[in-house]
């Protein structure tokens, strides 16, 4: 047996910033501005995160569905599920109230974290998604005071609040299921795509290779293509194993506000679709 033969899983990457870049900013675009965590806190709320999951009954290979923008708590998900093995199920903000009733069943999603601003459409489902156990639900400004009747809610930092900073993440296989996206925009249902552990760890490097996106721990990222889309392009495992300060910009996708977060943080590098940068070039 070769001394590097170990299974190739995303708990080995998702730490590795928090080590190397434990006081990288992490910024989150909000109402009135914009709040900063570092990634030791990152890490360590991810690790919280796994701990109320598991405390919950959610374990290996069980579906966690995010209803989010692009923000630090759905960073938190990200990190925190491909650690403790469970699979992260990115439900699409944009999608229609009947194809969003598809997703979840067919998904067999048994818990939501939903960003609270994004709960109408999540609401409009209740009683029509049997499998979801649990939702919970993350709060910004001006989102304090919400209600909703989905079962079993709870307030996000709550959730977490109390739970220990380190988690014991599991040896699974490699070929495990990581993550699953739906596509959009195809004939018919949308079709569910699974990603494992093994092809995502490979994606995370490769894209960190010069030849291909070449982001580094130098770089100041700000990922504008969607968290919900087919794991946002892979920028967030990325940034995760290198460190680099991230920028998120959350809901708040009009082109002047997004030049202007990306000036004020010194963005090195961004990702999104043309008709997002025809918008900031007309800005």
């Amino acid at each position: 047996m070769g001394m590097q033969n170990s299974p190739l899983l995303m708990s080995r990457l998702v730490d590795r910033g928090a080590t190397v870049s434990p006081n990288a900013d992490i910024v989150t675009a909000t109402e009135e501005g914009s709040r900063t965590q570092t990634y030791a806190e990152t890490r360590d709320r991810a690790h919280q995160l796994a701990h109320a999951l598991t405390d919950v009954g959610m374990g290996i290979g069980d579906r966690v569905g995010t209803f989010m923008w692009n923000g630090s708590r759905h960073l938190e998900a990200y990190h925190a599920t491909a650690g403790m093995g469970a699979v992260l199920h990115t439900l699409n903000v944009r999608l229609s109230e009947t194809d969003l009733e598809y997703i979840i069943n067919h998904a067999g999603d048994r818990l939501i974290i939903a960003d609270a601003d994004a709960l109408p459409l999540l609401e409009k489902l209740s009683g029509r998604i049997p499998t979801v156990e649990r939702v919970v639900v993350a709060t910004e400004a001006g989102f304090e005071d919400w209600s909703t009747s989905l079962p079993e809610a709870v307030d996000y930092e709550a959730f977490i609040q109390g739970k220990p900073t380190h988690f014991e993440w599991p040896e699974i296989s490699e070929n495990a299921p990581l993550g699953l996206c739906y596509t959009s925009g195809t004939t018919g249902r949308p079709k569910g795509v699974e990603y494992e552990h093994r092809s995502q760890y490979l994606h995370t490097i490769a894209q960190c290779m010069t030849d291909s996106m070449g982001l580094s721990g130098a770089d100041a990222v700000c990922g504008i293509v969607p968290m919900f889309h087919v794991m946002g392009w892979g920028i967030p495992w990325s940034a995760l194993m290198l460190g680099c300060k991230q920028v998120l910009p959350h809901r708040f996708m009009d082109p002047a506000r997004l030049v202007r977060l990306m000036a004020d943080e010194k963005v090195t590098l961004s990702a999104g679709v043309p008709t997002i940068w025809q918008g900031v070039k007309s800005a």
